[in-house]
């Protein structure tokens, strides 16, 4: 009996030329060959002509048959939705972004529309694409920059001491549930030398951001700055303000009285205390890489790139953006008349 074997190879081609040629059968060719004869008898129908069977013709032929058949990857570099995919990179969104608000779009449709595609899938594409521009671009795109997948050490950051800190622990519990909306944490992040900085502040159920411009690092500035941004959103949003230990917040004392929030100090080394604020440090750093000056940037800027920021999808919101939660809340506020509305930075 035949032994079943995949496909022919260039020796089969050949001889299956030089036996028709020499007026061989089919059952004959496919003894030799220890081919069935149906193997045999489908490849000559397939690629004989007028000129007969050439073996050159038909290994070449065969070649490009395979090379069109089987599954076409779904992000193909040509394809229209890695098109897409890349369009929303160069946007700001990250990859689980992409693929969540994709996700949450297709769920609200009757019928699936083949919108979905998983983050491992775009990363999984990125990182295939051969070495050039278009690898070099897209990945700069991403939220680390790196060139290969894998984690990075984190370096240590050192922080001053304050006088008459309430230390985070001592904040209660009902804000740990991130439910209840109005309170915030904020941060500084540093231009190159530390000389320059950016005022962050983000509210913890939405995660809506606000940015601000510090000319300096110092204390009453910081203040000043803070206070300004805080006492623009309506009284029942701001309740409570989470901090790192940094020296710009000696004149804590002066912010809570001129906000009437209360403020809380992180531990030295503890991001995850303050886990929204320090995710929102990295995305911005897509903007303001490090070792980048700060100062040549206005309020303006930074509202545009807060807007940015609010208008992505975040996992965290069942990939909803902060804009649409947070305007949902100023609603609410407006409605039960508890506090006048007022204008908002930061794309409200």
């Amino acid at each position: 009996m035949a032994e079943s074997r995949r496909g022919l190879t260039a020796v089969d081609w050949a001889t299956i030329e030089l036996r028709l040629l020499d007026g061989w059968g089919i059952r004959a060719i496919a003894r030799v060959l220890d081919r069935s004869s149906s193997t045999i008898s489908t490849e000559i129908k397939r690629h004989r002509d007028d000129a007969g069977y050439q073996a050159e013709r038909a290994e070449a032929r065969t070649a490009a048959s395979r090379r069109r058949s089987g599954r076409k990857p779904r992000l193909a570099r040509d394809g229209a939705l890695f098109g897409e995919i890349a369009g929303l990179l160069r946007l700001g969104w990250s990859p689980e972004q992409i693929s969540g608000r994709r996700k949450r779009i297709e769920a609200g449709m009757e019928q699936q529309s083949g919108l979905r595609v998983s983050h491992e899938a775009i990363y999984t594409a990125i990182y295939a694409l051969p070495r050039g521009e278009l690898r070099r671009e897209l990945i700069s795109y991403l939220r680390q920059h790196k060139p290969m997948r894998g984690r990075r050490p984190k370096s240590s950051e050192r922080r001053g001491k304050l006088v008459g800190m309430t230390n985070i622990k001592e904040r209660p519990e009902e804000i740990e549930g991130r439910l209840v909306p109005g309170h915030w944490e904020g941060d500084l992040v540093l231009g190159t030398g530390g000389a320059s900085a950016i005022g962050t502040l983000v509210e913890r159920t939405t995660r809506f951001v606000v940015l601000l411009h510090m000319p300096t690092r110092k204390a009453d500035v910081a203040a000043c700055a803070f206070a300004g941004a805080l006492n623009a959103i309506p009284a029942p949003l701001r309740k409570t303000l989470a901090y790192d230990q940094g020296k710009e917040m000696a004149e804590h004392e002066s912010l809570a009285r001129n906000t009437g929030m209360r403020i809380f100090f992180a531990d030295p080394h503890s991001p995850w205390q303050r886990g929204a604020n320090e995710n929102i440090n990295g995305l911005l750093r897509q903007y303001f890489p490090k070792g980048t000056s700060l100062s040549g940037f206005d309020q303006q800027d930074l509202d545009l790139v807060a807007s940015s920021l609010n208008d992505r999808p975040r996992k965290t919101l069942d990939f909803a953006m902060p804009n649409e939660q947070f305007k949902s809340l100023l609603a609410a506020v407006a409605s039960a008349n508890e506090a006048p509305t007022g204008g908002v930075r930061s794309g409200i």
